[in-house]
């Protein structure tokens, strides 16, 4: 049976895990990885918290207890006492492994590969934080992944990449994604501390058939970084970017600095896995998030004039439900309500925001996706974010959050409605600006909207211009 920790290296010597100066061989991992299993099969606890900073040290942890069978738990080594305990409340009986040599290795209980787990057990449970702020644990088979891995390889041919690198957090779903997909095809994985511009253009032009695991910001700050040295990064590399729609403006300026990338952009959630790759290389339609992904059906519930609706999937990569104390039935979630916007045309899908971002002005819908990709294309906009600002007559009045370029602004509020009113779809105008140095970005590298107008807008005064 296919297990998320089969490895398929090409020979026992290959590196499987790089971590700056340290190389480890897929033999030495193999060997790390069964120590530790073996020590942690002889304990009672079936559910075992793994605290993960960027080490290689950690990574093996994972992984031994994945082998062992155990329910691996990864959290943010850097997590709060307070943020600690409630995850831990979710669970009977739990045990938090801080410290591996601290089980006593009279445990040890040799682990034969034929007791491994059926495909359909249940691998991990990772937690977000949920829509409420409070931490939420949704549980991962082992088949939805490995049936994500060989989809990928079916769009993406994984024998043509070396190496592959993520810049996330290693409790994060896309961190975790990457290295296990990685060590599946027998490649090897890059680890690294934190994201720094440097450290990535390092990479690409020192690692020959690398694969970069991005998230759009970070695709942004590599184009700001190029931009301002006035270079080009002409070597031949993979992008692979998820976690939040990829800017057509930020697509042109990337293919202008990196001519010879290869980029791909894929579209889902910790709970779906996968829902779409967009394939094409140059500049696809506007809100295109690519072809649906194989296996994967998409259904669009209470759509629109438009089509819009909720973007819902039924998919065998989808997980196995938010984890609930004392449940122990593990089945693959028929489907999953994403609380995205999008529509389906032809076999390929559009997204048009999260739900709970659509600015609803005085009875008027708007897409904050949609402002963005205009006022990006303007010179003087470096970055920005839109999002509805409660307003007591109209419900919601349209802000935007900009970073200008160069910090200076150099267009009125009636430039941008002049300009908006010429492209966009209907009748449509910003009401607030809030002129920020940076816009800032949550630890995965994405930008919380939420966060965002708690910090930013209720606390400061818009500037009238």
């Amino acid at each position: 049976m296919k297990r998320i920790d089969d490895w398929h290296a090409k020979n026992a010597m290959q590196t499987a895990i790089i971590d700056g100066e340290e190389a480890v061989t897929y033999q030495e991992l193999e060997q790390r990885v069964q120590e530790r299993a073996n020590i942690l099969a002889g304990i009672s606890q079936k559910v075992i918290l793994a605290p993960m900073s960027n080490g290689i040290d950690q990574l093996i942890n994972f992984l031994a207890l994945i082998r062992a069978d155990k329910v691996a738990v990864p959290v943010n080594a850097g997590l709060s006492d307070q943020g600690l305990q409630d995850i831990l409340a979710q669970f009977e009986d739990p045990l938090v492994l801080t410290d591996i040599h601290t089980i006593s290795e009279k445990a040890a209980a040799p682990i034969d590969s034929a007791e491994y787990a059926a495909p359909s057990d249940l691998a991990f449970i990772g937690f977000t934080s949920g829509t409420t702020g409070q931490p939420k644990g949704y549980r991962r088979t082992h088949q939805s992944w490995v049936k994500s891995f060989e989809g990928t390889n079916e769009l993406i041919c994984q024998s043509c990449n070396q190496s592959a690198t993520v810049f996330g957090s290693m409790h994060y779903s896309l961190s975790l994604y990457t290295l296990m997909q990685t060590l599946y095809f027998g490649q090897t994985f890059i680890l690294n501390q934190h994201f720094s511009t440097k450290r990535l253009i390092d990479l690409v032009r020192q690692t020959e058939s690398l694969t970069c695991y991005l998230v759009p910001t970070m695709i942004h700050a590599l184009i700001s970084k190029l931009e301002a040295q006035n270079e080009v990064l002409p070597e031949n590399y993979t992008i692979i970017s998820s976690g939040a729609k990829l800017n057509v403006e930020i697509r042109r300026k990337l293919y202008r600095y990196c001519p010879n990338v290869q980029l791909y952009e894929f579209y889902g959630s910790s709970e779906t896995s996968y829902i779409s790759m967009e394939t094409v290389q140059g500049i696809p339609s506007d809100h295109s998030v690519g072809q649906l992904f194989p296996g994967v059906e998409v259904v669009i519930d209470q759509a629109n004039a438009e089509g819009v609706g909720e973007i819902q999937v039924r998919s065998p990569l989808n997980f196995a439900g938010y984890h609930r104390k004392g449940e122990n039935h593990v089945a693959t979630v028929a489907c999953v309500s994403t609380g995205d916007l999008g529509k389906v045309e032809g076999n390929t899908l559009e997204y048009y925001g999260r739900k709970d971002d659509c600015i609803n002005r005085g009875g008027e819908k708007f897409y904050p996706l949609e402002f963005e990709r205009h006022l990006l294309k303007l010179a003087s906009v470096a970055e920005i974010v839109v999002l509805g600002i409660p307003d007591a007559h109209y419900n919601e009045k349209i802000g935007a959050v900009i970073v200008w370029s160069d910090h200076k602004q150099t267009m009125s509020m009636a430039e941008i409605d002049t300009y908006l009113s010429a492209r966009m779809s209907r009748p449509a105008k910003i009401d607030h600006i809030f002129a920020v140095e940076e816009i800032p970005k949550q630890n995965n590298g994405k930008i919380s909207r939420k966060q965002l107008l708690h910090d930013l807008v209720k606390e400061r005064e818009p500037i009238v211009i």
